[in-house]
């Protein structure tokens, strides 16, 4: 997976291959690369 930042660079992700990914796991990936996991709140 690559993520394109707004300038222009592109970051990889690695990701485990399994075909059940842990909480932890997927926070560390998507915290490595600064996407935040949980949704925005509501207005």
């Amino acid at each position: 997976m690559i993520k394109q930042n707004s300038d222009g660079t592109n970051t990889p992700l690695t990701l485990p291959n399994h075909k059940l990914i842990k909480g932890s796991t997927l926070r560390g990936c998507l915290k490595s690369i600064r996407i935040n996991r949980d949704p925005p709140n509501p207005p």
